[in-house]
């Protein structure tokens, strides 16, 4: 079922699947932008509203929900605002947060603003640091360059990781290094053959232009806040709750350092590897990510009652 809920001044589009008696999944996308949640919908939201309730909402100026108009600002304490008084106002107690890229960070913000709110914590292919997943971007990127020929600017990039440290240059060259890749810059975010899933999606939708200049928009002004760039590993810290990393194994978005930062700060925690995945386990691998969740959120439940 899709509604719109007016959510602090804004019209929020939410999809709910799944029975109310259910256990209750809030579904965090990434991006920032992007296609909100419909590729999460089409993936797993018949699948996942089999066991739990599936709350999942396009954040505001993003996708179907309401514009964020020129003169207006959004930071990401509205998003997480947002979650919140939409929990609210569907009179739910607690959910568990399943969070996607940019999703992990805003959900590690949530938890630590709300804990009382929440349940369970699953990331999918999380960023907690901005500066490393674009460091990391850039590297994948730049071997990118060199599948298409271009071996000499792809050793500018590596030369410049070694190099600059500063975050806001990495971010310029990944732009560069994304717009010199043209069609291929998606091909390092996915595993399989199809690196369009996403594309796809986004032409089919009704009104597809404006859906995309109006999340692509919402993007530019979150990002121009660079605050994101801010890591929240200490905030990870603080999160007393059961916490279950997903990762695919080729995913350049949670890299290596980020994942060990989980282990060390997390004291609830479990990883299961995608093998078959880069950054959206939930589309490439869809019935594991399915039973992944159910069997991690059953178990957790089950011990909790045993206790």
């Amino acid at each position: 079922m899709s509604n719109y809920y007016n959510i602090r001044g804004k019209n929020l589009y939410t999809e709910i699947l799944g029975e109310d008696s259910a256990p209750v999944l809030l579904f965090i996308h990434g991006g920032p932008g992007g296609v909100g949640v419909a590729d999460f919908i089409k993936y797993q939201g018949s699948r996942l509203s089999k066991n739990f309730k599936a709350i999942a909402p396009d954040q505001r100026g993003i996708w179907r929900s309401e514009s964020i108009l020129d003169e207006e600002d959004i930071s990401i304490e509205d998003i997480i605002e947002d979650f919140e008084e939409l929990r609210k106002n569907l009179h739910i107690e607690r959910w568990s947060l399943l969070s996607h890229s940019f999703g992990g960070y805003i959900a590690v913000l949530y938890a630590n603003l709300y804990p009382d709110s929440i349940e369970y914590m699953i990331y999918e292919s999380p960023s907690f640091d901005f500066a490393l997943s674009e460091r990391s971007l850039l590297n994948a990127a730049a071997k990118e360059l060199i599948k298409s020929g271009n071996t000499v600017l792809a050793e500018d990039y590596f030369k410049a990781l070694r190099k600059i440290t500063d975050y806001k240059e990495i971010n310029r060259l990944l732009l560069k290094a994304s717009n010199e890749l043209g069609t291929d810059c998606n091909n390092y975010m996915w595993f399989g053959e199809d690196k369009q899933i996403i594309n796809t999606i986004a032409i089919t939708s009704n009104d597809s232009k404006s859906l995309w200049n109006k999340s692509t928009n919402t993007r530019i002004k979150l990002l121009n806040d660079w605050r994101v760039y801010n890591d929240v590993f200490t905030e990870l810290s603080n999160i007393n709750k059961p916490s279950l990393l997903i990762r695919g194994k080729y995913d350049p978005i949670t890299c290596d350092v980020q994942a060990a930062e989980f282990l060390n700060r997390v004291s609830d925690k479990e990883v299961i590897a995608f093998d078959f995945s880069s950054n959206w386990p939930r589309s490439e691998e869809p019935e594991k990510y399915c039973e992944v969740i159910t069997s991690y959120i059953h178990k957790k439940m089950s011990q909790l009652l045993y206790k």
